[in-house]
């Protein structure tokens, strides 16, 4: 392999290194939810004001609120809940 392929390829894998490191932001834990503030400032705070709800119908219902709440004790406590089973009468067809 000549020198600038060389050259290449390892700048490549240096940059591809220093990117996942630098994706780690400070050591906060990323679970499937997001981090921590992830989980309070852009699902919570947005979901649980009832402000949103004349322009989205999922904060008007609630239910994105309840699982907003779920995933900042999973991203932030570690409480991981498992996801319900969600049953609909028009599929059991029991309507």
């Amino acid at each position: 392999m000549n020198s600038p392929k060389l050259a290449t390829a390892l700048a490549a894998l240096l940059l591809m290194a220093g990117v996942s490191a630098y994706a780690d932001h400070h050591g906060e834990k990323k679970t499937r939810v997001g981090t921590c503030p992830d989980a309070k400032k852009k699902q919570q705070e947005y979901f649980c004001d009832m402000k949103n709800a004349s322009s989205d119908s999922m904060v008007a219902l609630g239910t994105a609120c309840r699982n907003a709440k779920i995933n900042v004790k999973e991203a932030c406590d570690g409480v991981v809940e498992p996801d319900p089973e969600y049953k609909s009468c028009k599929m059991e067809q029991k309507c």
